[in-house]
């Protein structure tokens, strides 16, 4: 039994702009339908801590049990789950959260959360199950006040299940999901695999095979590197039937340990070398880490150095838009923009007081973002209702990754069959609403 998690958006348009959706698992069960004790599935580690927002377009290896779960008929599901919201209030066509309006509500679990399903197992079976879960049924919102006024982890259908494969996809024969943009320490390297340890979801093993994509640069400090244990570097891969893990992309972020923050850029910046974001992912350094005292959801104010490199793009083969690539100046990162920064200082947050942190090299990495589709690709994705923080009240162009490698897509066999009016979440370069096309796609999920 494989397990992957997965997230459901607001419906667009939404009712408030989620910046983070961080939640912590610490248990997952089945329950056999005839009775007795609960099967208990090992998560990938103790306490998985990963950001929702991250899953409406990307898939998480949760966990799986090999050899130990009883052959019958189950009926429930039941997961362990504790959430902290981060959102703001946003003002129609202007990029950005107002000020001052970043907020958060947080749930602790003390029962756990179901959902209700048949799922009959045979013996010797391969079966895999995407965990779900949905931000509109656990959410309350207050959509005249764009505010978030409650978060219920126990309410009907907050988790739903997937049985995988999922019907359509751009996966092959004996894939059961795609494990994207897994970002962590490299632990063991060779000819035939990598190991990542992330910071919250444990560690992920993949196969390298003749198709796997890599990058002969590290991202931060934009600088020839070779695989090596100890550096960061970020996967896409993908998870089979039998367990194993299949490496679809490496691409190398540092050339050593360093501590890394990722998060999404809330506000337009009138200063060069300020800017805030929320924190949506972070590899500590594997030592003397100063990131001690940071979580998930936290928002960061964040100081250029006087010496910062030029900005890359981490474009995975993607082609490059824009004005952020060779810039210095935080007026050219732009509201909801995800961007990875390599920290040489650090303060954590104190009650309402963000965190603050320095950085001297900065990476434009991968949005997601949920809207409706307007046009088919033709050439380019055509989209609109985004998050209102975007600013963005048209209809801007997504250009899908075509090579080296092409755009993965899940609920889609092919790009062709991307309809006007489908729900999609994209993992995409955001370039900005004035750059045509304004984001690069390497993910389509049809929701």
């Amino acid at each position: 039994m494989n397990l992957t998690l997965a997230a459901e958006p607001l419906t667009p348009p939404p009712g408030t702009s989620i910046l983070s959706f961080a939640v912590v698992i610490n248990s997952v069960s089945l329950t056999p339908s005839s009775g007795g004790s609960d099967v208990n599935i090992p998560l990938n580690t103790s306490n998985y801590g990963v950001d929702l927002t991250r899953l409406t377009s990307d898939s998480s290896f949760l966990g799986q049990y090999i050899n130990s779960i009883p052959a019958g008929t189950y009926n429930n599901l039941s997961v362990n789950m504790s959430a902290v919201v981060t959102y703001c209030v946003a003002t129609s066509g202007i990029p950005g959260c107002n000020a001052g309006s970043i907020a958060q509500i947080a749930k602790s679990f003390s029962t756990p959360t179901t959902s209700n399903f048949t799922l009959t197992l045979a013996a010797n079976q391969q079966a895999g199950l995407r965990v779900v879960v949905n931000f509109a049924n656990a959410l309350t919102v207050n959509a005249a006040g764009q505010t978030v006024t409650a978060v219920n982890l126990t309410a009907t259908n907050v988790i739903t299940t997937v049985t995988l494969a999922p019907p359509a996809s751009t996966l092959s024969s004996g894939q059961f999901d795609y494990v994207d943009d897994v970002t962590g320490v490299v632990t063991a390297a060779s000819s035939s695999s990598v190991s990542i340890l992330t910071a919250t979801r444990g560690t992920i093993t993949s196969t390298i095979t003749s198709g796997t994509i890599g990058s002969p640069n590290c991202v931060i400090g934009n600088q020839g590197c070779t695989p090596t244990v100890g550096q960061v570097a970020s996967i896409d891969a993908t998870l089979n039937s039998d367990g194993t893990s299949t490496l679809l992309q490496f691409d190398p972020l540092t050339t050593t340990s360093e501590d890394l923050i990722e998060g999404i850029v809330t506000s337009s910046n009138t200063s060069s070398t300020q800017f805030q974001l929320v924190t949506n992912d972070y590899v500590p350094a594997s030592s003397n880490s100063l990131l001690s005292g940071l979580s998930l959801g936290d928002t960061v104010n964040v100081t250029l150095s006087g010496g910062v490199l030029p900005f890359v793009v981490d474009s995975k083969g993607l082609t490059v838009y824009g004005t952020f690539a060779g810039s210095t100046s935080a007026t050219d990162i732009l509201p909801g923009q995800t961007v990875l920064l390599h920290v040489t200082a650090f303060t954590k947050r104190s009650g309402n007081t963000p965190a603050t942190a320095t950085t001297d090299a900065l990476a434009l990495r991968f949005t997601r973002v949920s809207a409706n589709v307007s046009g088919q690709p033709s050439p380019f994705l055509k989209l609109q209702n985004l998050p209102l923080f975007f600013g963005i009240s048209g209809q801007p162009q997504a250009e899908l990754a075509t090579s080296n490698p092409s755009a993965y897509l899940d609920g889609y066999s092919s790009a062709s069959s991307i309809n006007v009016g489908d729900n999609v979440s994209i993992r995409a370069l955001y370039f900005g609403s004035s750059v045509t096309p304004s984001f690069g796609a390497i993910k389509v999920r049809k929701n």
